[in-house]
């Protein structure tokens, strides 16, 4: 019994101990998988946060992309902005400068419109006093005059001296445009001859302003012909066609012709002091052509009147009509006063049927056949003599 029991507390104790070394080896196993059920844990989580993290940076990424995308686009529409920006800027500032152009444009020309007005206005106050000095006694009844009278002697001293400042005035005018413009040079000509002061003045000045003025007519009428299309550029060969200044010095190669024309004969002239005409004979014909000292430019003078008047409105001015009227040439219509009364046959002449005729038939005579065989003897030859 002691032997038994021994052995089963020994069997017991043994069970006891397998007993607790399985439940020691179970609980070791648990622990182990549940270690490596956390360690597989741990490492799908650091998978997935690994995972989370590229795809953070990934997004991250396209985001950057597309924020410098947007800010490229940005930056080429402010751009382009700008651009027009300055673009409508410029625009203001050329229709600006535009509009700045044409106000001098149009003051430029309402001042050179009123210089001319005004110029023509002196010419046409100066035309009687052209034509009355024509009338001054020449020499030496001038020296006779103003001798036997000092009243006419200071009389003629005014007129001369007031005639000179006159011709001042209007020099220093001239000049004084001519400094205002630019374009103008001044004159190399240093001329020193025989000519008065005066003259050499104006001769300088025409000198100085010729070329200037040769240019701007030129080109002013360039610009007309283009206006008016290519019409304007056909016939060559014709006066109108050509250069302004390219006619006015053709006409002036040979200026005698005009010269003769402007002047006038004493005959045709009231002078104060002339001589009758018996004594005066020997003059009139030396200066058959024309006295120098006599100028008449009264054909010029109507001339810058017709175009006055026809550059004014008519509308507004009857006196203007009416005088304009008068300076228009009366046409008269062209009539044969000999053709009435039958006295003249009337006919119209056909072009085409001038020396026209149609054709006649010719009839000869009955005589013309024996005619033409007797002609030369040929009828009256025998034909063995002949043979």
């Amino acid at each position: 019994m002691g032997k038994d029991s021994k052995r089963s507390k020994r069997v017991d104790s043994e069970i006891g101990s397998a007993s607790d070394d399985e439940i020691e080896t179970d609980f070791t196993f648990n622990k182990r998988l549940k270690q490596a059920d956390d360690e597989s844990g741990s490492g799908w989580k650091e998978d997935e946060e690994r995972c989370g993290k590229k795809r953070r940076t990934k997004e991250s990424d396209e985001e950057e992309a597309e924020d410098q995308r947007k800010d490229a686009e940005m930056e080429e529409l402010e751009k382009e902005y700008l651009n027009l920006r300055n673009e409508e800027q410029n625009l203001l500032k050329n229709l600006t400068r535009h509009k700045d152009e044409d106000a001098l444009k149009g003051q430029a020309v309402k001042n050179q419109k009123a210089l001319w007005d005004k110029s023509l206005e002196l010419r046409f106050l100066l035309q009687k006093a052209f034509a009355s000095s024509n009338r001054l006694p020449k020499e030496p009844f001038r020296s006779t005059y103003c001798g036997s009278d000092t009243a006419v002697n200071q009389a003629y001293s005014d007129l001369i001296q007031s005639s000179k400042q006159t011709l001042n005035c209007m020099l220093e005018l001239q000049e004084a445009l001519l400094e205002k413009n630019p374009s103008v040079t001044r004159s190399t000509n240093d001329l020193k001859g025989e000519l008065d002061e005066e003259w050499l003045r104006i001769y300088r000045l025409h000198c100085r302003i010729a070329p200037f003025r040769n240019s701007e007519v030129d080109k002013w009428q360039r610009k007309t012909q283009v206006t008016t299309g290519a019409a304007a550029f056909r016939g060559k060969l014709r006066a109108f066609n050509q250069k302004i200044s390219d006619q006015v010095n053709s006409y002036m190669r040979d200026p005698s012709r005009m010269i003769q024309r402007m002047q006038l004969r004493r005959s045709s002239v009231d002078i104060f002091g002339k001589v009758p005409e018996e004594a005066d004979k020997k003059n009139e014909e030396e200066n058959v052509d024309g006295d120098p000292e006599l100028l008449d430019d009264s054909e010029f003078y109507q001339q810058l009147l017709k175009e006055f008047f026809e550059s004014c409105d008519l509308a507004s001015s009857e006196a203007t009509f009416y005088a304009l009227r008068k300076l228009q040439p009366k046409k008269r219509k062209v009539v044969d006063r000999r053709a009435s009364k039958s006295r003249k046959i009337r006919y119209h002449v056909h072009e085409k049927i001038v020396n026209f005729m149609p054709p006649m038939p010719m009839v000869l005579p009955p005589m013309a056949p024996k005619l033409f065989e007797n002609l030369f003897g040929a009828g009256n030859r025998n034909p063995a003599s002949v043979l």
